[in-house]
């Protein structure tokens, strides 16, 4: 299991940065698209308006990126490429599951990729120990999979009718 963050590289004016969409930055998304579909919806339309704040979240990890300037730096002239590049940062940072592969995101439906947020947190700073700040830092796609891993080695993920003879679960004073 590779827990490397990739970052995906933009170039504006002159400068390469790097997106990446950890969990604040999708919750911040979250607040204005409700859903990851209706991002991804907002990305794919190619809005010099909306890029921006989409860009700023992705850019929250760095230091030094003039936030102020990006509507700036985003015109028709680029906005197929930082299209391009923030889609594949979106894609990196999303659990590991056929359901997000590449071509296939914008297939999934509103309810099947809405977050919530409340059960995230319980899972990220209850569940696997993260201290707050390393769980807003935490790429979805590392989340998913170590809540994976915790399940797997906790028997989260066991199916106990197979346990049982008959394939039914049962107490053990049932079978004395």
């Amino acid at each position: 299991m590779n827990f490397d963050i990739e970052k995906v590289p933009v170039v504006l004016n002159g400068v390469e940065r790097n997106l990446v969409f950890d969990l604040r930055a999708y919750y911040e998304l979250n607040k204005r698209y409700d859903t990851l579909q209706k991002l991804v919806e907002e990305i794919k339309s190619e809005s010099t308006e909306s890029m921006p704040l989409i860009l700023k979240m992705g850019f929250a990890h760095e230091e030094n990126v003039p936030i102020a300037d990006l509507e700036l730096l985003i015109d028709t002239s680029n906005i197929k490429y930082l299209t391009l590049q923030t889609l594949q940062a979106v894609l990196h940072s999303l659990p590991d599951t056929n359901k997000y592969s590449e071509g296939q995101i914008s297939q999934a439906t509103d309810e099947d990729i809405a977050w919530d947020w409340d059960w995230l947190y319980y899972v990220g700073t209850v569940l696997l120990g993260m201290r707050e700040a390393v769980f807003w830092r935490t790429l979805p796609r590392k989340l998913f999979a170590l809540l994976g891993v915790h399940k797997k080695y906790n028997g989260a993920d066991r199916d106990d009718t197979q346990d049982a003879p008959g394939g039914t679960a049962a107490w053990v004073d049932q079978y004395i």
